[in-house]
């Protein structure tokens, strides 16, 4: 039986490379022979056109509407290099999600919408072979994020070094706490990521140690530096590790899918 790791990449903050992290870890894993399965479940589709794709029929807003299964939305990415193993494909998101929230909070169990799209799926996700799915949330703790955390196994926190970064990572770990015993008691908190460093600065050293008191052991010992690479290769609608093979970005995503294997996670 495959066991498919579901993973939320979630921060209520913006501009700490959610959607970076969700595309480049999921290529990264994908380049190390797993079968990637990317799910935009953010109303700015970032993921959606960070891989290329303009609006597509069949997308998350439509999956959570129940006018079409889970399974039945899922788009081949055609990215993948002829010596890659793996493959990604993508369940797109759509301008339409930005209004979901009010619509779907007047649904019974609203929060597990998506949870019980894929349950109906499960089957079939599971014998198409995926090792990984990927979310991408929006930065907000919203219907949403909680529809994927309903979802999902862990959570990736990318955070950048800065002031006000660990302002409301108390109100996210109780969220996290409330899902756990309300709706999805295995959820963990994966790791905290550090994104966007600039490493001329001291701050980053010193925002690392912080962290540690905030997550513990929940901290990726791998960091994301500032890289215009992993930028310029988004706005081409490629992964960092298909756009530039040596860039320093594709090191680091790699080693970040790496240290999430190693680690068991």
């Amino acid at each position: 039986m495959i066991v498919i790791k579901i993973i939320s990449i979630t921060n209520q903050k913006g501009g700490v490379s959610k959607t970076s992290t969700a595309i480049n870890i999921g290529s990264s894993l994908a380049e190390l022979g797993n079968k990637v399965l990317l799910v935009d479940v953010d109303p700015q589709f970032n993921m959606t056109t960070g891989l290329g794709f303009n609006k597509k029929e069949k997308n998350i807003y439509k999956v959570m509407k129940e006018e079409i299964e889970f399974h039945e939305s899922i788009y081949p990415t055609n990215i993948e290099p002829e010596d890659w193993k793996g493959e990604i494909n993508l369940i797109p998101s759509n301008i339409s999600l930005a209004n979901s929230e009010l619509e779907f909070s007047r649904e019974f169990s609203r929060e597990t919408i998506l949870k019980s799209a894929f349950e109906r799926s499960k089957d079939k996700i599971e014998n198409l072979g995926y090792d990984y799915i990927i979310l991408d949330t929006n930065p907000s703790l919203g219907l949403l994020t909680v529809n994927a955390m309903a979802i999902a196994d862990s959570l990736i926190v990318p955070l950048e070094p800065s002031v006000f970064a660990l302002d409301g990572m108390e109100q996210l770990i109780n969220v996290v706490k409330l899902v756990r015993k309300k709706i999805n008691k295995d959820l963990e908190i994966e790791g905290a990521l550090l994104t966007r460093v600039d490493g001329r600065t001291k701050i980053a050293d010193e925002f690392y140690e912080d962290l540690k008191e905030v997550f513990g052991n929940k901290l990726f010992n791998t960091v994301i530096h500032q890289n215009v690479k992993i930028s310029e290769a988004q706005s081409e609608g490629l992964p960092i590790n298909i756009y530039d093979k040596k860039a320093k970005g594709t090191k680091e995503y790699m080693d970040l899918a790496l240290e999430l294997i190693n680690n068991g996670r």
